[in-house]
């Protein structure tokens, strides 16, 4: 009987171990990141070649326990869900990598959105529940944390997507990370654009998306410098985090927001032919 505790023991002992000992810096995601992400694209292939890194972090954030979890401070718990978010998304990336879709399908072949239950069915584990991305998002970051800005941080593996850093969010370093990342989602041409000269904004399909979001936020009453609604979402958001110029602009008001069109193209770095 003692042999058969102590076998018991120490099978249970390394899971007991990575939950009392879960490294709050993300210190093994950190590394993936650094390795593995250059200028917001990911070398898939390579990460799925040196997947032992992110199935171990992976695994510790499932057996963080619910009691330890309630203990943290909010920034803490607001730093796990945002990289849990972008490393369960690597993950069912290089589980289904290469991603090769159907030619008849509306998104590119190698799109995220050709992997079936992506976002509502696919489940993993963290902080010792079965949660899916989608649970994670709205149920999660939006319901509990309330602040737009981390629509900037989390990232859906598409090229129109705010660029996934290469470097985890942490605690002690969370609102300058979130702003860091909001300016550059505000200023990179790509994902939105400002035309002073044509008052025109031509803005991330985000915006539209949850548009109530960054109103509740940025614009309280819905609307913002002669703008309403999910056009005065992005007018309000760009004031704040564009570039000096474009942001004076947007604020003296007669834009026009014009949506870009959302590119799901893998953000895979670029491979020859």
């Amino acid at each position: 009987m003692i042999r058969i505790l102590t076998f018991a023991l120490a099978l249970t002992l390394p899971t007991l171990a990575v939950a009392a000992d879960f490294d709050q810096t993300h210190g093994l995601f950190g590394q993936i990141l650094k390795t593995h992400v250059q200028d917001g694209l990911v070398d898939y292939a390579a990460l799925k070649a040196d997947r032992g890194r992110l199935d171990t972090y992976v695994a510790a954030l499932g057996a963080v326990s619910q009691e330890s979890f309630a203990s943290w401070g909010r920034d803490d718990r607001f730093a796990f869900w945002i990289n849990a978010y972008n490393a369960f998304t690597l993950k069912v990336i290089i589980d289904n990598y290469p991603i090769e879709g159907s030619w008849f399908s509306l998104y590119p072949r190698n799109s995220i959105r050709q992997i079936s239950g992506v976002w509502d069915k696919i489940k993993f584990t963290a902080v010792g529940r079965k949660i899916t991305l989608n649970d994670i998002e709205h149920q999660v970051l939006r319901k509990e944390f309330k602040d737009p800005r981390l629509h900037g941080a989390i990232n859906c593996a598409s090229a129109s997507c705010p660029e996934l850093r290469n470097e985890p969010y942490l605690a002690d370093r969370l609102n300058e990370q979130l702003d860091d990342a909001a300016r550059r989602f505000a200023r990179d041409t790509f994902r939105n654009r400002v035309d002073v000269e044509s008052k025109t904004l031509h803005a991330s399909e985000i915006f539209k998306w949850f548009y109530k979001d960054f109103l509740s936020a940025y614009a309280p009453d819905g609307s913002f410098a002669g703008l309403s609604g999910k056009e005065a979402a992005a007018g309000s958001f760009m004031a704040r985090f564009a570039d000096e110029g474009s942001a004076s602009a947007i604020k003296a008001g007669g834009f026009d927001v014009e949506w870009l069109s959302y590119d799901w193209e893998l953000n895979d770095i670029p491979r020859s032919k």
